[in-house]
């Protein structure tokens, strides 16, 4: 089984990155460090995580919501000394996936009781992509891993040191088309080139199902340096700018940002050598979306973002978030930011990989959902997630 795409030594050029300031595009230097993410025990305690004065406490023990929807979830039988996670960390769920309009989900987390082989399981047919996934997410610790998804269903387990990957990796909020969606290919410009020759991984395209947009594919820009890599469709455009953290070159954090005319930019971590968009969702312009009434000095980071207010919806027994929001009160008590209602709680604790921001530095991050609905931000240090947390791209269907 062939490796993912991995440094060769060569030193990678910075990509120049552009932020918002109001409604002014900056041009700054996103110093594109290590990810980390914070997984832990289900009990938030564990993580450090602070629900804030006035607010329910994480480790009330409340009834988780009613899942009458249909979602139909599948255990995942794991191999090579794989286990599920819940075995260490209580209420992470079981490793299991489920097929919704055409899009597979995952969901749980899971650990290596012994063995080194990364991969810990095999998907049947029916949740199988039609390319090879790389797809980032939350792993033990303060650390950030992937996982790969393979055409013959195979699942591996990433991370750098791999002993991140083994003491815990969250399958939470992973999505991608299944094999019968049809899929739309993007027009790349700017030097920019499918890099399905090279890893399998399936040409830049895009989707609309459902009212959700899916990405897939990879790209990578052997000359050029302009960041704008496509545009999307009418069809397929957010509502809001989105900035969303992916897979790039050598395992290390990119950043994908959309625009509201569908101009898509990638830049950060090994970008230019190697951008995934496995993975990547959001609602499309037309999409309704209900606003979370915030909590704990947490405020909305549309007017200094042009990302849209952080916001929910339900559709076909799937939950997306959207927005970003920031918590501008030096010292402000709280991780809390947000209560979901019963009809939008997952049924275990969500560990969700997400972009935050601070001064001149690009991070990730972590949004924790808990069965009482009880959403908090989160990164390391937490004065990132403080200054600037997305919502873009999280998605789940109820029983997660």
């Amino acid at each position: 089984m062939s490796a993912p795409p991995h440094n060769d030594g060569r030193a990678t050029a910075r990509a120049r990155v552009r932020i918002f300031t109001g409604r002014t595009r900056a041009a700054r230097r996103w110093a594109g460090r290590a990810s980390q993410f914070l997984v832990a025990a289900a009990a938030l305690a564990a993580i450090g995580v602070t629900a804030g004065g006035g607010s329910a406490s994480a480790a009330t023990a409340q009834p988780a919501a009613p899942t009458l929807t249909g979602v139909t979830w599948h255990q995942l039988t794991l191999i090579n000394g794989w286990v599920p996670g819940q075995s260490q960390f209580a209420g992470d769920g079981v490793p299991a996936w489920t097929v919704r309009n055409g899009v597979v989900y995952l969901s749980g987390s899971v650990i290596q009781a012994s063995g080194t082989n990364s991969e810990f399981a095999v998907l049947p047919p029916a949740a199988r992509p039609s390319r090879v996934l790389y797809m980032t997410v939350a792993t033990v610790a303060h650390t950030q891993g992937f996982i790969v998804v393979r055409p013959s269903g195979a699942v591996q387990a990433w991370a750098d040191p791999y002993s991140d990957a083994q003491g815990l990796t969250s399958l939470a909020g992973i999505s991608y088309p299944a094999k019968p969606m049809a899929m739309g290919t993007l027009s790349l410009e700017n030097g920019w080139q499918s890099s399905d020759s090279q890893w399998g991984t399936g040409d830049p395209s895009y989707s609309v199902s459902n009212g959700m947009v899916y990405l897939s594919g990879s790209l990578h820009q052997p000359a050029g340096s302009n960041q704008v890599f496509g545009v999307l469709p009418p069809a397929a455009r957010p509502a809001r700018t989105m900035y969303l953290s992916v897979y790039t070159y050598n395992g290390t954090i990119g950043l994908l940002e959309i625009d509201t005319t569908g101009t898509m930019y990638a830049y950060e971590g090994g970008a230019q050598q190697y951008t995934s968009l496995a993975g990547v969702s959001f609602p499309v312009a037309s999409a309704t979306m209900t606003k979370l009434a915030l909590i704990n000095g947490w405020k909305s980071g549309q007017p200094s973002y042009g990302t849209g207010d952080p916001s929910y919806s339900v559709r076909g027994g799937v939950v997306h978030l959207s927005g970003s929001l920031v918590q501008p009160q030096a010292g402000a008590a709280g991780q809390m930011f947000a209560i979901l209602p019963m009809a939008a709680r997952p049924t275990y604790y969500l560990y969700l990989k997400t972009e935050v921001y601070s001064g001149s530095t690009a991070n990730t991050g972590t949004v924790v959902i808990t069965p009482n609905g009880e959403l908090y931000a989160d990164s390391v240090p937490l004065s990132e997630s403080q200054q600037y947390t997305s919502l873009a791209g999280i998605s789940y269907p109820l029983g997660s």
